[in-house]
């Protein structure tokens, strides 16, 4: 597994989360969060540890793909243990590429309207060997204006 796609992984498990604190019954400005112009800083710690920042939008498409299992063309993940309430979260479940290479995940995290935190625990194979990660999402909302494709700012 390439360590972008990887990093792809962190990504979308923040963006994951992202939809169920939308929708987690709170509303607007009851501690759900706010679609628009996010910033990311994902740190994966594997072997090395690597970090990227981007910045993308969130809006009430992705809310679909994601609780649908499209969130990319790389992975498709479940997460059949999941909560996301009074500003807490977490996740456990798998993720698997096209090729059905599987990466188990959990994960924990905080939010609020415009931030949220998340780490994770990712395991699984690479070329038959087993691996093991820490993978982390700091991600705050710059403004309602989304800026077009995400963006790499460093990494």
């Amino acid at each position: 597994m390439k360590t972008t796609r990887i990093f792809a992984l962190i990504g979308l498990i923040g963006l994951a989360a992202a939809p169920a604190m939308a929708r987690d019954g709170a509303g607007p400005g009851a501690g759900a969060i706010q679609p628009g112009w996010w910033e990311s800083t994902n740190t994966l710690n594997l072997i090395i540890s690597n970090t990227e920042v981007e910045r993308r939008c969130i809006t009430p498409a992705d809310v679909d793909k994601v609780l649908s299992g499209r969130i990319n063309r790389h992975y498709t993940c479940t997460y059949p243990e999941k909560r996301v309430a009074d500003g807490k979260m977490y996740f456990k479940g798998t993720c698997v590429d096209k090729r059905g290479r599987t990466v188990k995940v959990t994960a924990t995290g905080t939010y609020s309207p415009t931030a949220f935190t998340l780490t994770a625990n990712l395991s699984g194979k690479v070329a038959g060997v087993p691996l093991s990660a820490t993978a982390s999402t700091s991600a705050k909302r710059l403004g309602d204006v989304c800026q077009g494709a995400p963006q790499k700012i460093k990494g």
